[in-house]
């Protein structure tokens, strides 16, 4: 999750400077999340982010992928998402 409105810009280079994450989603349709994966990069390389690029989990059709109690379970989708945190 990303809270920067609430800091002084002072603190921008405290908080996210350097710092590695990691920029995964899921959507409903088939492409929200790779939209806002790549709207999301620009934003944390200006705050001076070290964004992985080792791996890209986009999780699609999020409405089948997760049950009402928002519990993943798409088998697919949990092998790449643990191979994903495995990696990062």
């Amino acid at each position: 999750a990303i809270d920067w409105l609430s800091r002084p810009s002072s603190d921008i280079g405290r908080v996210f400077g350097g710092r590695p994450v990691a920029v995964l989603g899921a959507s409903p349709g088939p492409f929200g999340t790779l939209m806002s994966q790549a709207a999301w990069l620009p934003v944390l390389r200006a705050l001076g982010a070290a964004p992985w690029f080792g791996a890209r989990v986009m999780v699609t059709r999020a409405g089948d992928a997760f049950d009402a109690e928002g519990r993943l379970i798409d088998a697919d989708t949990r092998r790449r998402l643990t191979a994903f945190v495995a990696g990062f």
